[in-house]
């Protein structure tokens, strides 16, 4: 099997939530490829994470489960997929 490269949106509890310290988990967590801060509207800031994980069934479930869990953190969205080569 390959790998997919995801591309996620994390979305903080609110705009006073410190993003560095929801970076510095998700550096240790999942150590992504890429990480981008993306302004939302009226000072919200959203986080723009890319990670390569392998093409099986449940694994990109298991990535958006393991942000989701990261305290600060209100929501995780797939914002795209694409196969690596």
């Amino acid at each position: 099997m390959g790998s997919v490269i995801v591309t996620l949106r994390v979305m903080p509890k609110s705009v006073k939530t410190d993003l560095s310290i929801i970076e510095e988990q998700l550096r240790k967590k999942i150590n992504p490829q890429r990480m981008e801060r993306v302004p939302i509207a009226f000072g919200l800031v959203s986080l723009e994470v890319i990670k390569l994980v392998e093409e099986e069934e449940g694994k990109v479930d298991e990535l958006i489960e393991k942000m989701k869990s990261i305290q600060g953190v209100k929501g995780v969205e797939v914002i795209n997929i694409t196969r690596s080569l």
